[in-house]
């Protein structure tokens, strides 16, 4: 296993370069220009003399070679480069929202685990029962509604209708005390999710429910729980596992539509607008930051199976 980690940790810088070279290049077929994203009509009070020395200290002169191999060594170095907007290094304009969608991420994962996870299992103990088709019915009307139609519903309902709610924001203080502005953006994240999730562990328990090694520990005589927790849930780990390893790291990657409805300071709200503002360097950075999440991601998911099945190797 320790061969098979390093070499997929080897792999990341060379992962990364190859993400940041496709979003390179594609910048370069992108109309717009950073200056006038930034300064929009006040561009006209710009002498052309300012505007090409605006230009000419941003880099944005220089061949699109010389860019690129300049971004790739200072990519290399660690350095994500200079927001265009900001004028701050965009590794820390990333952590600075780390917090903030990490803190939105966990809380709907926790979420969705907490409660698809139990549903599935009694919806395929039930098989048939009104929850099982309340779960389905659930599954289908959270995957039919786009999430930014019912975060707006969830607003007009919850903060202008019954004002018991705030409408954005992430609050100030310990989270304890502003857990009121993670209930609207948790739960448009997580619905969906619920349903999705709950069909997933359904069809996999009653997949596994099927076969002979639980056929024969029923037959023995053990009780339900015990054959629920000693032959079921290991045997049913692993399509969980994947599934909710996949959505925590797109959630870390940025809920970007949540993020942009309910005003919520994230790295996904951050990427935003720096492709509104053409903010290159935010764009490259948060684009490969996301995608340095699913490699990790995806590399954990990798040796939880092993642990969960020793059978899986990775070697």
């Amino acid at each position: 296993m320790l061969k098979y980690i390093t070499l997929r940790l080897v792999m990341l810088p060379f992962l990364l370069i190859g993400v940041a070279t496709v979003v390179f290049i594609l910048f370069q077929f992108t109309p717009g220009d950073p200056i006038s994203a930034r300064f929009g009509l006040r561009i006209s009070d710009f002498s052309p003399a300012q505007l090409e020395r605006m230009r000419e200290d941003l880099g944005l002169n220089d061949p699109v070679p010389v860019q690129y191999f300049r971004y790739i060594g200072n990519l290399l170095r660690g350095d994500l480069g200079i927001s265009i907007t900001s004028r701050r290094p965009v590794m820390e304009e990333i952590l600075s929202r780390m917090p903030a969608t990490l803190e939105l991420a966990l809380t709907s994962i926790l979420l969705v685990t907490l409660l698809s996870v139990p549903l599935g299992f009694m919806a395929a103990t039930w098989r048939g029962s009104i929850l099982d088709n309340a779960t389905t019915s659930l599954a289908l009307v959270g995957f039919s509604m786009p999430s930014f139609w019912l975060g707006i519903m969830f607003i007009l309902l919850f903060s202008i209708q019954f004002n018991v709610l705030p409408t954005s924001g992430r609050g100030e203080g310990i989270i304890l005390n502003r857990l009121n502005y993670l209930v609207l953006p948790t739960l448009t994240l997580s619905l969906g999710l619920i349903g999705y999730n709950a069909r997933i562990v359904r069809s996999a328990v009653l997949e596994v429910q099927n076969m002979d090694y639980v056929m024969t520990a029923r037959s023995k005589g053990l009780r339900e729980r015990q054959v629920l927790f000693r032959h079921i849930l290991p045997n049913v780990l692993i399509p969980i596992v994947t599934v909710l390893g996949l959505q925590f790291a797109g959630l870390l990657g940025g809920a970007v539509i949540i993020e942009m409805i309910f005003a919520w300071p994230g790295i996904g709200r951050l990427a935003v607008n720096a492709v509104f503002r053409r903010d290159y360097p935010i764009i490259l950075g948060t684009t490969i930051f996301f995608s340095a999440i699913y490699i990790v991601v995806n590399l954990i998911i990798d040796i939880l199976y092993s642990v969960i099945d020793p059978r899986i190797r990775l070697e």
